[in-house]
């Protein structure tokens, strides 16, 4: 983006000059020295274009709190397929023994670890699990590459 750096500039095209000047952010002020010659005091104390914050909010990034981490304990749900090469998936699967331990997770052959933002992936042989938690819940999606079934997974805590 260009900056307001020269202090005085001439300028043979006046239009063009103030259209680049206020695109810049900049204040000009022309000045007429001869014919088809413009003088421009730049000013260029400008600032952004940023709207201050809200009242009550500047300072206060430590109010908002971070997500909640996904409860610890065996968590189950459903599986519903959304890929379905050659009709031979089922439609609806019950998914159960998928347990958290801190940001930890395992689930059959698959290991995993919970990031910051809640995002979980893990891979089972030539098979992956991915998704988002939520708090305590969890949704994602369990694939394959090339043609095979692919599902949603909805699961929650089992209590």
């Amino acid at each position: 983006m260009p900056r307001c750096r020269d202090r005085y500039r001439s300028v043979g095209l006046v239009p063009l000059a103030a259209v680049a000047l206020l695109a810049a952010g900049c204040r000009a002020t022309p000045t007429v020295e001869a014919p088809g010659v413009v003088r421009l005091s730049i000013d260029d104390s400008l600032v952004n274009n940023a709207a201050p914050p809200p009242p009550g909010l500047a300072g206060n990034a430590e109010a908002i709190s971070p997500p909640p981490a996904p409860r610890s304990g065996p968590y189950a749900g459903f599986g519903y397929n959304i890929v379905d090469p050659g009709g031979r998936c089922a439609g609806k699967i019950r998914i159960y023994n998928f347990h958290v331990n801190g940001n930890q997770v395992t689930f059959g052959a698959y290991r995993g670890t919970i990031q910051p933002d809640g995002h979980l992936r893990m891979q089972g042989g030539d098979t992956y699990i991915y998704g988002q938690f939520v708090g305590a819940h969890f949704e994602g999606r369990f694939w394959e590459p090339g043609p095979a079934c692919t599902y949603t997974m909805s699961l929650e805590p089992v209590a």
